[in-house]
C-alpha cells in the first residue's frame, strides 16, 4: 500500500514551527509495517491544496492530511476536501453536539466560527477527536482513501494510534501483525554499533527482521522491527536477534523500549528503598530535573543543589573551596551532599570549561563504596553540558547494575 503524508500550514511550510507531526506519523506508521512513500507540505492556499489533493489522489492509496481543521479562515481541509471529491459541505449535527457539550464542560461560549469545525463534505465518515474541537474524517477523492487529522500534535497523536492506523491495516488487506523492540543505549556511535550488529537479522529463521538505528546526542536507539502472520512466528524470529544483539552492545544498553535511563536509576533505588542527593555545576541542573520528572512523589531524590557559581555550591556544602575544580573536589562534594543529607548516596558532577570547546566533567558517587571517574569532551557548550549529564547518570546505572563505572565512551576525546 503506497501512503502519502501530507501536511498543511504557512507556519510549517515557512519553518516557522519544526514539522514534528511529519515524524511522528512516519515513524508511527513504519512500526506497524506500513512505509510512507511520499510526504508533501502545502501553504494555506486553496488552490495549492486542491492541486496537492488531486496529485496525492493520483498516486497513493492513501493520504493523510494533517492540519487545516481549525475554525479560522485559513483553515481549508474541509472546503477543498468537498471540491476534490466533488461533494457539497454539510452541517455534521452529530459533530456540534459534540462540540457545544465540550464547550459547555470547560465553561467557555462557542463562537459562531467553531461552527465551521462541524462542517464536512458530504458522505464523508467522521473520526472522533475525544480531546478537541477538530473532529476528523475520512473521504475517497478518486481511487484514494483520505484521512484527515488535526494540526495539533497532542490530539493527532492520539487519532492516530486509535483510529487512524486501525483503519490503514484494515484497507492494506494484509493479514499480519508487527512488533517493534527498541533498545537504548550511550556510549557507542550509530557507526560502531552498525558494524557490530551487521549480520544480526540473519538469525531470524524467517528472514523478516529488520535493524533500524535513530542517533539522538548522546543516546541511540537501535530498533528491531519484525512482522508475521501470528505472535508465535513474531518471538520465533525476534527472540534469537535480540539476544544477541543484548550481547554484542553489552554494557551500553540502558534501557530496553519505554524505559528511561533516569527511570532504571530511580527504579533501582525504590526497589532497594535507597535515597540519593545531588550536587551538580555547570549542568544547568539537568541531573535533577531528568531524576525529579520520573521521581514524581521525591521517595528516592530527596535533595538537589544546582549552581554556576562553584563558591557557593561548596560554602552551603560547609566545604573550603580552594580554587580549583577537579576530581578530589567532586569527591569531597559526593560525600558532604551525602551526610547533610543523610541520604544512601551522595552525587556529584562538575563541568570544567579548559578551552574553548574543551571541558573535563568530573563524576562521583559517594555510597558505601564509591566511585568517581572524569569524563573529556569536544564541542560547544551545549554539547559538553548534554553529554555530561548523559554520562553522569549513566555510572549511576552502571554502579546498580554492577557494571564498570568508568568505560570509555565513543563521545570522549
Amino acid at each position: 500500500m503506497k501512503v502519502e503524508i501530507l501536511c498543511t500550514g504557512d507556519e510549517v511550510l515557512s519553518g516557522k514551527i519544526i514539522n514534528s507531526n511529519f515524524a511522528f506519523m512516519s515513524g508511527k506508521l513504519e512500526e506497524v509495517g506500513i512505509s510512507v512513500i511520499w510526504g508533501t507540505t502545502v501553504g494555506d492556499n486553496k488552490q495549492d491544496l486542491l492541486d496537492a489533493f488531486k496529485l496525492a489522489s493520483q498516486r497513493a492509496d492513501a493520504v493523510i492530511v494533517n492540519g487545516g481543521l481549525g475554525p479560522t479562515v485559513d483553515d481549508l481541509s474541509q472546503e477543498v476536501a468537498a471540491i476534490a471529491s466533488g461533494n457539497e459541505l454539510e452541517l455534521r449535527t452529530d459533530w456540534l453536539e459534540i462540540m457545544e457539550s465540550f464547550f459547555i464542560k470547560r465553561g467557555r461560549v462557542m463562537t459562531e466560527n467553531n461552527k465551521k469545525q462541524a462542517m464536512l463534505p458530504k458522505g464523508a465518515e467522521l473520526i472522533n477527536n475525544p480531546i478537541g474541537t477538530a473532529c476528523g474524517f475520512a473521504i475517497n477523492i478518486n481511487k484514494s482513501r483520505f484521512f484527515f487529522t488535526p494540526g495539533v500534535p497532542r490530539e493527532l497523536f492520539l487519532m492516530l494510534e486509535d483510529e487512524i492506523i486501525p483503519r490503514l491495516l484494515e484497507l492494506s488487506g494484509e493479514k499480519f501483525i508487527t512488533k517493534l523492540k527498541t533498545f537504548h543505549s550511550y556510549g557507542i556511535g550509530e557507526s560502531r554499533a552498525d558494524t557490530l550488529l551487521e549480520d544480526i537479522v540473519d538469525l531470524a529463521p524467517d528472514k523478516n527482521v529488520k535493524l533500524g538505528f535513530q542517533a539522538h546526542f548522546p543516546q541511540l536507539e537501535t530498533k528491531l522491527h519484525v512482522r508475521g502472520n501470528s505472535k508465535d512466528s513474531i518471538e520465533k524470529n525476534l527472540v534469537p536477534v535480540q539476544d544477541e544483539l543484548r550481547k554484542r552492545l553489552g554494557n551500553y544498553i540502558f534501557a530496553e523500549d519505554k524505559q528511561t535511563l533516569e527511570g532504571v536509576i530511580i527504579e533501582s533505588l525504590k526497589n532497594n528503598s535507597q535515597t540519593i542527593s545531588i550536587a551538580e555545576f555547570m549542568t544547568d541542573g539537568g541531573i535533577n530535573s531528568r531524576l525529579s520528572k520520573t521521581d514524581t512523589g521525591g521517595e528516592s531524590l530527596i535533595y538537589a543543589l544546582a549552581s554556576n557559581n562553584i563558591y557557593a555550591l561548596c560554602k552551603g556544602l560547609e566545604i573550603n573551596h580552594k580554587n580549583e575544580v577537579n576530581l578530589e573536589l567532586a569527591e569531597q562534594v559526593a560525600l558532604k551532599t551525602r551526610d547533610i543529607y543523610s541520604t544512601d548516596f551522595g552525587f556529584c558532577v562538575l563541568i570544567n570549561h579548559t578551552e574553548k570547546n574543551e571541558a573535563e566533567t568530573f563524576i562521583a558517587l559517594s555510597g558505601q563504596i564509591s566511585q568517581s571517574r572524569i569524563g573529556y569532551f569536544i564541542g560547544d557548550n551545549y554539547r559538553v553540558t548534554l553529554g555530561s549529564i548523559e554520562m553522569a547518570l549513566d555510572c549511576v546505572r552502571r554502579y546498580f547494575q554492577g557494571l564498570p563505572f568508568d568505560e570509555k565512551s565513543d563521545f570522549e576525546r
